[in-house]
Protein backbone atom coordinates (compact mmCIF):
# COMPACT_ATOMS: atom_id res chain seq x y z
CA UNK A 1 0.00 0.00 0.00
CA UNK A 2 1.24 3.46 -0.87
CA UNK A 3 -0.76 6.39 0.52
CA UNK A 4 -3.70 4.05 1.29
CA UNK A 5 -3.80 2.85 -2.32
CA UNK A 6 -3.10 -0.80 -3.14
CA UNK A 7 -0.39 -1.18 -5.78
CA UNK A 8 1.16 -4.22 -7.39
CA UNK A 9 4.50 -5.40 -5.98
CA UNK A 10 7.26 -5.29 -8.58
CA UNK A 11 10.12 -6.75 -6.51
CA UNK A 12 10.83 -8.60 -3.29
CA UNK A 13 8.79 -10.98 -1.17
CA UNK A 14 6.54 -9.55 1.53
CA UNK A 15 7.46 -10.49 5.10
CA UNK A 16 4.82 -12.84 6.45
CA UNK A 17 4.46 -14.52 3.08
CA UNK A 18 4.74 -18.33 3.24
CA UNK A 19 7.42 -18.04 0.56
CA UNK A 20 9.67 -15.77 2.68
CA UNK A 21 11.10 -18.44 5.08
CA UNK A 22 11.68 -20.86 2.20
CA UNK A 23 13.60 -18.33 0.12
CA UNK A 24 15.55 -17.13 3.18
CA UNK A 25 16.56 -20.70 4.01
CA UNK A 26 17.74 -21.32 0.45
CA UNK A 27 19.79 -18.11 0.33
CA UNK A 28 21.21 -18.41 3.87
CA UNK A 29 22.10 -22.11 3.70
CA UNK A 30 25.62 -21.04 2.73
CA UNK A 31 25.80 -18.92 5.91
CA UNK A 32 24.77 -21.96 7.99
CA UNK A 33 27.53 -24.04 6.42
CA UNK A 34 30.09 -21.28 7.05
CA UNK A 35 29.06 -21.00 10.72
CA UNK A 36 29.26 -24.80 11.12
CA UNK A 37 32.68 -24.84 9.42
CA UNK A 38 33.91 -22.26 11.93
CA UNK A 39 32.50 -24.30 14.83
CA UNK A 40 30.00 -21.67 16.04
CA UNK A 41 26.84 -22.44 18.00
CA UNK A 42 23.93 -20.65 16.36
CA UNK A 43 20.20 -20.72 15.74
CA UNK A 44 18.51 -19.35 12.63
CA UNK A 45 14.97 -19.20 11.27
CA UNK A 46 14.48 -17.44 7.92
CA UNK A 47 16.44 -14.17 8.24
CA UNK A 48 16.63 -14.15 12.07
CA UNK A 49 19.91 -15.48 13.42
CA UNK A 50 21.65 -15.63 16.82
CA UNK A 51 25.30 -16.67 17.04
CA UNK A 52 26.64 -17.62 20.46
CA UNK A 53 30.21 -16.80 21.51
CA UNK A 54 32.03 -16.80 24.85
CA UNK A 55 33.34 -13.23 25.07
CA UNK A 56 32.93 -9.66 23.88
CA UNK A 57 36.24 -9.90 22.00
CA UNK A 58 35.13 -13.06 20.19
CA UNK A 59 31.84 -11.40 19.31
CA UNK A 60 33.52 -8.39 17.75
CA UNK A 61 35.79 -10.66 15.69
CA UNK A 62 32.91 -12.88 14.56
CA UNK A 63 30.67 -9.91 13.69
CA UNK A 64 33.43 -8.28 11.65
CA UNK A 65 34.28 -11.40 9.64
CA UNK A 66 30.63 -12.39 9.14
CA UNK A 67 29.70 -8.88 7.99
CA UNK A 68 32.27 -9.29 5.22
CA UNK A 69 31.08 -12.81 4.37
CA UNK A 70 27.40 -11.82 4.22
CA UNK A 71 27.92 -8.59 2.29
CA UNK A 72 30.70 -9.72 -0.08
CA UNK A 73 29.97 -13.42 -0.63
CA UNK A 74 26.16 -13.52 -0.27
CA UNK A 75 25.60 -9.94 -1.53
CA UNK A 76 23.18 -9.20 1.33
CA UNK A 77 22.93 -6.12 3.54
CA UNK A 78 22.96 -6.46 7.33
CA UNK A 79 20.59 -4.25 9.30
CA UNK A 80 23.07 -2.73 11.76
CA UNK A 81 20.24 -1.26 13.88
CA UNK A 82 18.88 -4.73 14.60
CA UNK A 83 22.30 -6.38 14.99
CA UNK A 84 23.74 -6.25 18.48
CA UNK A 85 26.11 -7.82 20.95
CA UNK A 86 24.52 -9.15 24.14
CA UNK A 87 24.46 -12.04 26.55
CA UNK A 88 22.19 -14.99 25.82
CA UNK A 89 19.73 -13.94 28.51
CA UNK A 90 19.40 -10.47 26.94
CA UNK A 91 18.73 -11.76 23.44
CA UNK A 92 15.30 -12.34 21.98
CA UNK A 93 14.63 -14.85 19.23
CA UNK A 94 11.18 -15.22 17.68
CA UNK A 95 9.50 -13.91 20.84
CA UNK A 96 11.55 -16.01 23.27
CA UNK A 97 14.55 -15.45 25.51
CA UNK A 98 17.06 -18.28 25.66
CA UNK A 99 18.20 -18.83 29.25
CA UNK A 100 21.78 -19.79 30.07
CA UNK A 101 20.64 -23.35 30.94
CA UNK A 102 19.17 -23.72 27.43
CA UNK A 103 15.53 -23.37 28.50
CA UNK A 104 13.18 -20.92 26.77
CA UNK A 105 10.99 -18.27 28.32
CA UNK A 106 8.63 -15.77 26.69
CA UNK A 107 10.27 -12.41 26.08
CA UNK A 108 9.02 -9.51 28.17
CA UNK A 109 8.09 -7.51 25.06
Amino acid sequence: MIDSVVSQRTEGTPQGSPLFPLLSNIVLDELDRELERRGHCFVRYADDCNIFVRSQKADERVMQTLDGFIENKLKLKINQEKSKVCTVSESKFLGYTILTNGMLTLSKQ
